[in-house]
Parts: structure tokens; C-alpha cells; sequence
């Protein structure tokens, strides 16, 4: 089995100028010589077979730098953008990394602005007994009134989503969905289906309810820690708090 892994990481995160202006939000340091990305793909397991990342022409170069210190086989796509205003919002880029880097088999697809204490290796041992449906990992939230700020959804006793909100002010639970998914190979030509139905390509969470409207989409709650980077606030806080709580 070929799984391919695509990194979304394209954006500018214009929320957390002057910090990532010149240097973008997946290389900013976490401590002890490490960066976010660093924490993301150390737990990447022998299943996954290929690695692309997908970044825009203002920061390819630092990626091709950190690719080069770390040794990493991994192929970096430009998206062609060079401004907040001509991104082309991360469905779009998961469709370019896709097609462009010519992915192989299922597709396991990361936003670089999480960050989490277990293994990418562990959600994709669980997601394959879904397929050929996807997967979305999901975070237990501490109460209903911190997953306002997130895509929350509800799952059956088969742990299938049965409904997906985005930022509630009354979420229906307190399970949240990380931009962590995997997509079995027969489904994702649904991606693109997706593009040439919708407007909106910049939050995954809308692909992802979108996909629920239309079959079979399962949670994985994983446990842990987990770190929604995007503000200077919250990644101050996740610095520390991932200090103590990593492994």
C-alpha cells in the first residue's frame, strides 16, 4: 500500500505579523534547536511512502533550507503566490500537491499549523480500518465554550461523523477537527468534484463537511495534546506547553 503525505503549508499568517513576516509559521522555533515542523513530521511511520509539501514562492526557499539541514526526502511545491491577497486557500493547494507532486496511493494530509503529542503513524494505523472512507482526527476540547473557537462535530456509535459546525457560539460537542485527515485513494478524486462545485477553498473544515453531506466520513479521537497555532498568543503558549508535554 502507498500512502502519500501532503503538508499544507501555504499561508501567510498574516494574524501573527511581525512574528512570521519574513519567516513562515511552520519554521518559527519551538525550543531546544527545533520548529513546528519539526514536531509534525517526527512521528511520520514507515507506512507513509512519499512526502510533499506545498508552500508559497515567498517562503520555498526557507523550506528548501530547513529540507536540506535535515537531511528530509521530501518534494516542496510552489504554489506560485507571493502575497496574502493571492493565496489560493488550502483545498486548492491539497489539489495542486496532489496532481503536481503526483501522489501515490492514499493521500494522509497535514496543516503545519498543528501541532500534537502523539504520532501521525498512530492516527494512520487507525484511519486505514475505515477505508475506503476518510478520516478526520479529532481533539477533545475542555468545555463547549472553547470549541466555539474551532470545527466541531458529533459522531454515532461508529464513531461516523454525523454533523460538522464551524466555530458555533453553540457547538453540539466538545470534539474538534484537526486539519490532520486521511484520504483513502477512491476518494479523492472528490476533491477536485469539491473545487468545481464550491467558492470557498480556504478552510478545510468546509471540505470536510461538504464530504459528510455526501457518505461515510469517521472521527478518530486521538489523545494527547494539541496546539491550534494562530495567533502569537496561542503559539507562545503552545511553545511551553509543548516543552512539558511532548515526549
Amino acid at each position: 500500500m502507498s500512502i502519500t503525505a501532503i503538508f499544507l503549508a501555504a499561508g501567510y499568517a498574516t494574524r501573527m505579523y511581525p512574528l512570521t513576516y519574513d519567516t513562515p509559521k511552520a519554521l518559527l522555533p519551538l525550543g531546544g534547536g527545533g520548529v513546528i515542523l519539526d514536531g509534525i513530521v517526527s512521528g511520520l511511520g514507515s507506512e507513509v511512502t512519499k512526502c510533499l509539501l506545498v508552500t508559497n514562492r515567498k517562503f520555498v526557499d526557507q523550506f528548501r533550507t530547513w529540507r536540506r539541514q535535515r537531511g528530509m526526502t521530501l518534494e516542496i511545491i510552489d504554489d506560485g503566490t507571493e502575497r496574502p491577497e493571492e493565496r489560493l486557500g488550502a483545498i486548492r493547494d491539497l489539489e495542486l500537491g496532489r496532481v503536481q507532486g503526483h501522489a501515490e496511493g492514499d493521500l494522509l494530509v497535514v496543516g503545519t499549523d498543528n501541532l500534537f503529542t502523539w504520532a501521525l503513524a498512530d492516527f494512520v494505523g487507525r484511519a486505514c480500518r475505515h477505508a475506503p472512507h476518510p478520516s478526520v482526527a479529532l481533539w477533545e476540547a475542555p468545555s463547549k465554550e472553547v470549541a466555539t473557537q474551532f470545527g466541531v462535530v458529533t459522531l454515532d456509535r461508529d464513531d461516523r461523523i454525523t454533523t460538522f459546525v464551524e466555530k458555533s457560539p453553540q457547538p453540539p460537542s466538545t470534539l474538534v477537527a484537526m486539519c490532520v485527515y486521511y484520504f483513502p485513494e477512491p476518494m479523492c478524486s472528490s476533491i477536485r468534484q469539491f473545487l468545481d462545485a464550491q467558492r470557498d477553498t480556504d478552510a478545510p473544515g468546509y471540505f470536510i463537511a461538504w464530504l459528510v453531506q455526501r457518505g461515510p466520513v469517521f472521527g478518530i479521537t486521538m489523545p494527547g495534546g494539541w496546539y491550534d497555532i494562530g495567533t502569537v498568543e496561542a503559539y507562545q503558549a503552545a511553545c511551553r506547553e509543548w516543552q512539558r508535554s511532548s515526549p
